[in-house]
């Protein structure tokens, strides 16, 4: 058995690391997701609004978790990463790095 005085393999990450990371990553990828509105056909940016409205969620709650200052819920996180097409572990990861750019159909009936 290893003993207390041991250090852990790598570097385990706090909570504060955890939530941090993810509230990065979905700043991240809605400001580089655009949506195209269904009855105008129109292309813009992803706002806090369009993704508030697509994980059944307010506004203002999305404005919380991008700034890490409220958690998301299982449910929730499983979500965002279904709309923006990315798997749930790499939202804890470092999706800043890479070169997202997305365009989704907005309906919040899907």
């Amino acid at each position: 058995f290893p003993s207390h005085d041991t250090p852990m393999e790598g570097y385990m990450e706090t909570r504060n690391d955890i939530v941090n990371k993810l509230a990065s990553n979905l700043r991240y990828l809605r400001i580089n997701t655009k949506v195209e509105e269904p009855m105008c056909g129109k292309i813009k940016f992803m706002s806090q609004r369009h993704l508030a409205e697509m994980i059944g969620s307010q506004t203002q709650q999305i404005s919380k978790f991008e700034l890490g200052t409220n958690q998301m819920s299982a449910t929730q996180v499983y979500r965002v990463a279904k709309i923006f097409g990315v798997s749930v572990d790499s939202l804890f990861g470092d999706l800043t790095k890479s070169d997202y750019k997305k365009t989704i159909k907005y309906d919040i009936y899907a």
